[in-house]
């Protein structure tokens, strides 16, 4: 192996001619030379520029940093459109909820106290069934009302992150009248998902108290088929979960009925399945163990409080005020830390519906169209966020 005897530094002056002058032009700048291999006179290379960023996230294909930071920021830009009316309504349902539990548990407590000697067991009996029935009645309502309560921090939530996106900042006035119309679809939507769960969870466990009756023989039969059935029913709700997650999104984004919203997040999640579950999947978990780790320690420094302040109390009255005190106090760090979540595993969702379109229908080239028309002031502007096709003649607010 020889070496080669006219090998140049690159730059240098090609072999047998004089050197460059010190005058002569400098070379051009980095993103205006020639791309290597290029043939002579193909053009110059071009210095790649970042998407365009004009709001919550930037227009293309999101990460899953990019989409969890977007739903904390949907908190941090603005906290009274969208935590503000969650945390108000989630804490409508936990007083519904801490009154009907400490009715009850109150009337349990105080059955130990009371004598069951003549009419007291008859006593004792109607005011059991009354604060179970009282327990029974508000937990009734505090469902309903959560079903409402959840729909509508949803559509509040998803038109935050679609207005935020285009870099508009819409106050809680100007989200509520955008929803107009959709409210009644989501609520619909949320009606027919917990009926759903509650029928195939009622259905199964009368099923399994019918064969439980039967005898020794049925007991057993019923707890393996209960392990069973529950672990179907389990493995069917994550996956209608991941499937129909973006349907409420559909419903308020796109202004389709239940169904065509259905059919919508159906394709959306085509062949994306364990990418959207797994980050739904973390922030439920997030949520979750943030919920434990607050509420555990004020259910246990309530609880504490009470035994200070009533350190010989071993009545059943004076132990009964702490106990109350401290569901009261679990429920309400509850609806706090679960008006948070709502908020937040609301936006996630947004942010991968919109991630998913951008990757299946290039949603991210039509919010960059309609950013550069509204910046050009240009009028009549339709809404970004329709289907395909046919795109009809809405307005996209910008109030």
């Amino acid at each position: 192996m020889t070496d080669d005897q006219h090998w140049q530094a690159p730059g240098a002056a090609p072999l047998g001619l004089p050197p460059v002058a010190a005058s002569a032009a400098p070379p051009p700048p980095l993103h205006s030379v020639p791309l290597p291999g290029a043939a002579p006179g193909a053009g110059m290379g071009l210095a790649w520029t970042p998407p365009p960023k004009p709001g919550l996230i930037p227009l293309r294909p999101l990460t899953l940093g990019a989409t969890l930071g977007g739903a904390f920021q949907v908190l941090r830009r603005n906290p009274a459109a969208t935590l503000g009316p969650a945390l108000l309504l989630t804490a409508a349902v936990a007083v519904i909820q801490a009154v009907g539990l400490a009715g009850f548990v109150s009337q349990t407590l105080a059955l130990s106290s009371v004598d069951t000697g003549g009419g007291g067991a008859s006593a004792a009996a109607s005011d059991f069934s009354s604060g179970f029935l009282g327990y029974g009645l508000t937990s009734f309502v505090s469902a309903l009302l959560s079903l409402v309560v959840t729909a509508i921090v949803q559509g509040i939530v998803t038109l935050q992150v679609a207005s935020s996106t285009l870099g508009s900042r819409l106050r809680l006035g100007g989200l509520w009248r955008r929803l107009r119309g959709r409210r009644g679809a989501l609520i619909g939507w949320a009606a027919i998902v917990g009926g759903v769960y509650l029928v195939s969870i009622g259905l199964v466990v009368l099923l399994l108290v019918g064969i439980g009756l039967t005898g020794s023989a049925g007991v057993g039969i019923a707890i393996l088929l209960g392990v069973l059935l529950f672990g179907g029913i389990a493995v069917a709700f994550c996956w209608l979960w991941t499937k129909l997650g973006f349907v409420p999104t559909a419903i308020v984004l796109e202004r389709t009925s239940i169904l065509a919203s259905v059919r919508r997040s159906w394709r959306l999640t085509r062949g994306a399945f364990w990418r959207v579950f797994g980050i739904r999947l973390l922030v439920a978990a997030m949520i979750a163990v943030a919920t434990q780790i607050v509420s555990y320690p004020v259910s246990m420094l309530v609880s504490l409080a009470g035994e200070i302040l009533q350190p010989n109390g071993t009545t059943v009255s004076s132990s009964t005020v702490p106990l109350i005190a401290s569901l009261v106090a679990t429920q309400g760090v509850t609806a706090v830390v679960g008006a948070v979540g709502l908020v937040l595993s609301t936006a996630t969702t947004a942010l991968l519906y919109l991630d998913r379109r951008m990757r299946l229908e290039g949603l991210d080239l039509d919010l960059s169209r309609f950013v550069e028309r509204r910046q050009a002031g240009e009028p009549d502007l339709r809404d970004p966020y329709l289907p395909p096709a046919p795109r009809a003649e809405a307005q996209f607010g910008v109030a």
